[in-house]
């Protein structure tokens, strides 16, 4: 359960750090017809990178979260079911 928490954990900084960085730096870059000024093929590439690697983490962090709410609900114990610490012996 802690690999996923860390897993989820570092998805979420990734996504965060590519979101600010594509937000701050690269604020204006979009692909535009061709009657308006392009932007820079660099920064195209650049953003689209970021914004790669924004979706690639956030789909991360999504199925983290999803894999850890299945062990978390998987592991608690059901209401009925025996205790596992009984000293009861069988056949006594």
């Amino acid at each position: 359960m802690r690999a996923v928490i860390k897993l989820l954990l570092l998805s979420l900084l990734t996504f965060a750090a590519t979101f600010a960085a594509r937000r701050v730096f690269f604020w204006d870059v979009m692909p535009v017809s061709w009657s308006e000024d392009p932007s820079p093929t660099g920064a195209l590439m650049t953003a689209y990178l970021l914004l790669s690697l924004e979706n690639v983490a956030a789909a991360v962090a999504a199925i983290a979260l999803v894999v850890g709410l299945a062990l978390w609900i998987g592991g608690r114990p059901r209401a009925g079911a025996p205790s596992q610490s009984s000293n009861i012996v069988p056949g006594s």
